[in-house]
């Protein structure tokens, strides 16, 4: 892949510095219906000024629709979008001075990639001369400067992609929307403009909306990732608290990669201790845990665990006896079902009796495992608890 590799590492010039690109971009109780669907419900969202965030979630969930929104592509049903500290709800999308970069790249492919870029400036009558400087400028930091002269049809995905980010950027406007700009990129492709879009945000300080389903993008790009499902936030946090804390089970179980176990099972009394009882077996929880949970007067709770946090202990089989389960650890028997090889770890996919999967991540030098075999699964005590009524987290 011809200049696609190479990180950006070219002095941007003071014409593109944060004060001058970054404002923040805030929804309060922003609503969308089409009709009687909602599409985005009572949304309140801040990215500060010159950060990256991102919106994930699944296809259907509103993501695109809020872009659509803070750009002016659409008119709110409900609520107030504010750039920087202005209200824009009656302000023409050509007059908010945001640029949305798509994922389709939509370069015109009759023009040479300079022309491309500067198409803005000169749809704003800016003279030849400090376009001309302009387009330069940005070329030379996104390493465009020897490919000025060719038609989007002779560049590689990543240089069209570069070409779409350089004519939003020599616009200078005040926040960036992308629409899952990488999404028609090959996976190494994708890789290296993650790691040059979040060089290009970290050297220009600039302020990012950034659409994906993809939560691997998400996890590594964003300084903040908004959750989203039919239409409403789920969670907005930095990704290692979306991780670590997830809201709720819909987080939980999005974020990951296998994702989060989720099972429902009771809440009852094993050997003395408070235990959540699963299909072939049971969590006692920890004393915090226990403590919230029997406060709470549940009889059914939802329990989360990384995979982990699950190992495979043993096989059981028939006269076999078990292996010693460690203080506070839960056990579960399960079959094998699915193991996959990734690189340097499994992944190994434990059907319980109830036909529940339990995801189990290993490394490569641990016993191999067959589909069909009966193994018991062992827990550690770093388990999440969610309400089975409202799906929200219980925390001590």
């Amino acid at each position: 892949m011809s200049g696609d590799s190479t990180p950006v590492t070219d002095q941007v010039a003071s014409t593109f510095s944060p004060e001058r690109l970054a404002s923040s971009v805030g929804l309060e109780g922003v609503s969308k219906y089409y009709d009687d669907v909602p599409a985005v419900k009572e949304l309140t969202l801040d990215a500060g000024a010159g950060e990256f965030l991102v919106l994930l979630g699944p296809s259907g969930c509103g993501k695109t629709t809020v872009l659509r929104l803070v750009s002016g592509l659409e008119d709110p049903s409900a609520g107030a979008i504010r750039i920087g500290d202005q209200v824009v709800n009656d302000v023409d999308p050509k007059d908010r001075d945001v640029a949305m970069v798509f994922q389709s790249y939509a370069l015109y492919p009759h023009l040479s990639v300079a022309r491309n870029i500067e198409f803005p400036l000169r749809s704003r009558q800016v003279p030849a001369t400090e376009r001309r400087h302009l387009v330069e400028e940005v070329a030379k930091s996104l390493r465009l400067e020897q490919l000025l002269g060719r038609k989007p049809a002779q560049l590689s995905g990543g240089q069209r992609q570069r070409v779409a980010l350089a004519r939003a950027i020599v616009r200078r406007p005040r926040a960036f929307l992308m629409d899952e700009p990488l999404s028609n990129l090959d996976a190494q492709l994708r890789v290296e403009m993650r790691a040059e879009l979040v060089e290009l945000h970290a050297r220009l300080g600039i302020t990012i909306l950034y659409v994906t389903h993809d939560q691997v993008e998400a996890m590594t790009m964003g300084d903040r990732v908004a959750i989203l499902d039919q239409g409403e936030l789920q969670q907005v946090d930095t990704p290692a608290v979306v991780y670590d804390r997830p809201a709720n089970s819909f987080v939980a179980g999005f974020i990951g990669n296998p994702p989060m176990n989720i099972i429902r099972g009771t809440l009852g009394s094993v050997n003395d201790t408070l235990s959540v009882r699963l299909p072939g077996g049971s969590l006692p929880l920890p004393p915090p845990l226990a403590s919230v949970a029997r406060s709470l007067g549940l009889d059914q709770l939802v329990v989360g665990i990384r995979p982990e946090d699950v190992n495979v202990v043993g096989t059981e089989s028939v006269g076999s006896a078990r292996p010693p389960v460690e203080h506070g650890r839960g056990t579960l028997e399960a079959v094998v079902s699915l193991v996959e090889l990734v690189g340097h770890e499994q992944h190994v996919a434990c059907r319980l009796r109830s036909g529940e999967l339990v995801w189990v991540r290993t490394t490569n030098d641990s016993m191999p495992r067959r589909t069909g075999e009966h193994v018991l699964l062992q827990t550690n005590e770093n388990i999440h608890l969610f309400d089975p009524a409202t799906s929200a987290r219980i925390d001590v």
